[in-house]
């Protein structure tokens, strides 16, 4: 089967010139589970024909409930790798390219020189951070897509976006290892009363979360949305048909609807606040008060 046979669907919709973009498009992304295993299937049904893969880990059991290649059969083998093998059955053309481990943060920016539009979606939040940081200094588009539980958020970082931390509520100006650091903490995580809020978590799991002892809580059904809403801001920023949402604007989905939100001005207010040495002496205090957890979870709004 020809290329054209296999997308002949699109041209509803794209030119011929549009549907080449894709089809000579190089994506890379940085992190092949939930969010970017889905991605890259989306992405491979939609024409796109090459690819940069990165991705240390296989598939466990626990990856069954969302992760679009993991199958009894695929267990135990590495999710980058199986994703190529899935495009490939897609279209037999893609060039794919794999690298079977982790991203290190002082390569972040050679590795988005491997690519048109760069999608760190990392289980790692810092190091999702810290990448779409840089790549967006760096002058690359870079795709933030993140599901937390029944809550969905999609934006698109340029070079003219604000910066990560201020949009995402995170320490103004941390690297790679204070990131780590800040976000492990059990009452920087208990600042995420969104998870709850907006993302459906019960309360016990939210609990037990910010101490470590159990994962993220995640839907199949809100992985796989935010991710094609991921790949449909790709596929704008390839052929430049429809505006992209770039940052601070932001794709923001729960099961009760579905719409394009700004990150405001409290945001940057918490990130320039949360840096500060008396706020991080103070955390824990903020933590233990509803009244002043509630106060944090409007100003992110």
């Amino acid at each position: 089967m020809s290329y054209e046979e296999l997308f002949q669907r699109n041209l509803g919709i794209f030119t011929d010139a549009e549907q080449e973009k894709i089809r000579n498009a190089r994506v890379v992304i940085v992190g092949c589970g939930g969010i970017g295993g889905t991605l890259a299937i989306v992405l491979a049904r939609s024409g796109v024909g090459h690819f940069v893969l990165m991705e240390p880990d296989t598939y466990q059991p626990s990856n069954l409930n969302r992760q679009i290649s993991c199958f009894a059969r695929t267990l135990g083998k590495n999710k980058a790798v199986c994703i190529r093998e899935s495009i490939l059955e897609i279209n037999p053309e893609a060039e794919v390219i794999v690298y079977e481990r982790a991203l290190e943060p002082g390569e972040i920016e050679a590795v988005a020189k491997l690519g048109d539009v760069i999608a760190p979606v990392m289980d790692e939040w810092p190091l999702s951070l810290t990448a779409l940081e840089v790549i967006r200094k760096q002058g690359k588009p870079a795709i933030m897509a993140y599901p937390v539980g029944a809550l969905g958020r999609v934006s698109v970082f340029l070079a003219n976006s604000p910066s990560v931390a201020e949009c995402l509520a995170m320490p103004f100006g941390f690297g790679y290892q204070e990131l780590k650091e800040y976000t492990t903490r059990p009452e920087a995580r208990r600042l995420s009363q969104y998870y709850v809020t907006d993302g459906g978590w019960r309360e016990d799991w939210f609990d037990q979360w910010t101490v470590g002892k159990l994962p993220h809580a995640q839907l199949c059904t809100m992985v796989w949305i935010t991710s094609c809403l991921a790949a449909m801001e790709v596929l704008k920023l390839i052929t430049g048909k429809w505006k992209p949402v770039v940052a601070p604007y932001y794709w923001h989905v729960t099961p009760n609807g579905a719409g394009v939100k700004k990150w405001g001005w409290g945001r940057r207010m918490v990130s320039r606040w949360s840096r500060t040495q008396w706020a991080q002496q103070h955390l824990s205090q903020l933590g233990k008060s509803k009244r002043l957890l509630r106060l944090f979870t409007r100003m992110l709004e």
